[in-house]
């Protein structure tokens, strides 16, 4: 009977010290909004925030959610208006895509 009482102060501090190290990660949005074109992606995001911009996104046939795991490096790189846009590969796809920054 001591065993398992021996045990749970370790069990206890193993799980603390993972919750603390969960925690300290940034949680990363699973996709990305992207376009065919940097002018959709300049239409959807005079819509608003991204917010208004996923809400409005079935609105815009050239726009999608793209699974950020299947994002590569920068294909394009332009500035409009002092910001700037990348067009990125995307895996198994021959175009890369608009992402909104």
């Amino acid at each position: 009977m001591t065993r398992p009482l021996r045990a749970l102060p370790l069990a206890l501090l193993l799980g603390l010290a993972a919750g603390t190290a969960a925690r300290a990660q940034p949680v990363e949005p699973t996709d990305v909004i992207a376009c065919k074109t940097l002018v959709a992606l300049r239409v959807l995001m005079a819509s608003g925030d991204r917010a208004s911009a996923e809400a409005v996104l079935p609105q815009h046939p050239d726009c999608r959610r793209i699974a950020r795991a299947r994002i590569g490096a920068a294909e394009h790189r332009a500035m409009v208006g002092g910001a700037p846009f990348e067009c990125l590969t995307v895996a198994n796809e021959a175009d890369c895509a608009w992402v909104m920054p």
